[in-house]
């Protein structure tokens, strides 16, 4: 599946008194780069919805390797992967500069406004 980039800077409020990005920071990151990955792939989350199509998230992992400051220049770099019919795994991976500082995997379900298990959209995970 094809990788999507995405960049932001840590901002002041995610660091702590040493200037380090809070581990809790991450997940609206992720949420970003989701977000990014879809609207890069001629789908926007609103759109999405607006068919009827939530997406939760049903499993996070994060694995931190290297710290983050406040003002660093962060790449967020994407790909998406049908774990089912009705789930997708998008992985990402944190850099800074050359840096791995983070590795992330969040799974999402495709339903409906019931919570009921949908299929994932046509055409959404094709390369």
């Amino acid at each position: 599946m094809t990788e999507h980039t995405h960049t932001i800077r840590v901002r002041y409020a995610e660091s702590d008194q040493m200037g380090v990005a809070h581990h809790a920071a991450y997940i609206p990151w992720l949420e970003e780069a989701r977000i990014e990955w879809l609207r890069a792939h001629d789908r926007s989350y609103r759109q999405l919805e607006a068919e009827g199509i939530f997406m939760p998230v049903i499993d996070l992992q994060v694995r931190y390797r290297r710290s983050l400051r406040f003002d660093d220049l962060v790449t967020l770099t994407t790909t998406a992967t049908a774990t089912g019919p009705s789930r997708i795994c998008f992985t990402t991976r944190v850099t800074h500069g050359e840096m791995l500082c983070a590795e992330a995997n969040v799974t999402v379900a495709a339903v409906d406004a019931a919570g009921k298990p949908q299929r994932i959209p046509g055409g959404l995970l094709v390369a």
